[in-house]
């Protein structure tokens, strides 16, 4: 195995309020810097690093739901407060880390549910810590991790959707999940603990690093507007600003929703 010494790590986000949505509920974390025009769209550039410890995530704000964007702003907010304590949490405390985070945005949106009485609201999470030569990805809802290795395409991710525990439970076929309205319906989801008891995010395995390696985190306005097999087909593309093509072709296929990208380069 490679020593860490040997990684360098580089990092594209793009954000878009889409081609039918008044405003953009999505929101991003780049190690450290917030998506500088949420309301709209806007990019950050984390340019070539030597890795060591980093953080991103993708916030998608529950679309339809009452203050969706002021979710995911609290979801990105409260990472970049959380931040220090997760770039050097290990092991087991890195998860301890995150669930804590997780439940800090959870009471927050609650609070702001509250106070603003308007009956419900919350935010996804799909979130990639990169620690030395490996990666342990952290996800709620139904915002998408993908891992391009070189040869194929992994989704790190399974969507939390009512759709999805349908198709566990054998009541729908995989068509029948793809094709339902409750494909878009999320059974978890940081806002969901109206007791405030605790949230947890799904966390999988560690992943060890390699040179070549490309991470995909994204919103479901890109993963329902661009098959497995055409994301496949960008992130194999060389020498590409790959999360703005991406971006772009959600655009060009309808972009009926906000779609929020970020692609991590492992050099």
């Amino acid at each position: 195995m490679f020593q860490s010494k040997h990684f360098f790590l580089q990092a594209h986000a793009v954000s878009n309020q889409g081609k039918v949505r008044s405003n953009n509920e999505d929101n991003f974390f780049a190690d450290g810097q917030c998506n500088p025009d949420p309301q709209k769209g806007g990019n950050v550039t984390v340019e070539k690093v030597k890795l060591r410890s980093h953080v991103f995530a993708v916030c998608d704000g529950m679309g339809g739901e009452s203050y969706g964007e002021v979710a995911s702003e609290i979801g990105v907010k409260t990472l970049l407060e959380h931040y220090p304590e997760l770039k050097k949490a290990r092991g087991e405390k890195l998860e301890q880390a995150v669930n804590q985070y997780a439940t800090a945005v959870n009471n927050r949106i609650c609070k702001m549910i509250a106070e603003r009485k308007c009956g419900n609201s919350g935010t996804t999470l799909a979130m990639l810590c990169f620690q030395e030569s490996y990666a342990y990805p952290f996800y709620i809802g139904d915002s998408r991790i993908y891992l391009y290795d070189g040869f194929d395409l992994y989704a790190l991710t399974k969507d939390q959707t009512l759709a999805n525990e349908m198709l566990l439970q054998d009541v729908y076929t995989p068509e029948q999940a793809e094709m339902s309205y409750d494909r878009n319906k999320l059974i978890h989801f940081m806002g969901e603990d109206k007791s405030r008891k605790g949230l947890r995010a799904t966390a999988q395995e560690a992943i060890p690093l390699k040179r070549g390696m490309r991470f995909l985190l994204c919103s479901d306005g890109l993963s329902d507007m661009c098959s497995d097999l055409t994301l496949y087909e960008i992130l194999s593309e060389p020498e590409l600003n790959h999360a703005q093509a991406l971006v772009d072709l959600a655009l060009e296929a309808g972009g009926t929703d906000n779609v929020t990208v970020i692609v991590i380069d492992i050099l």
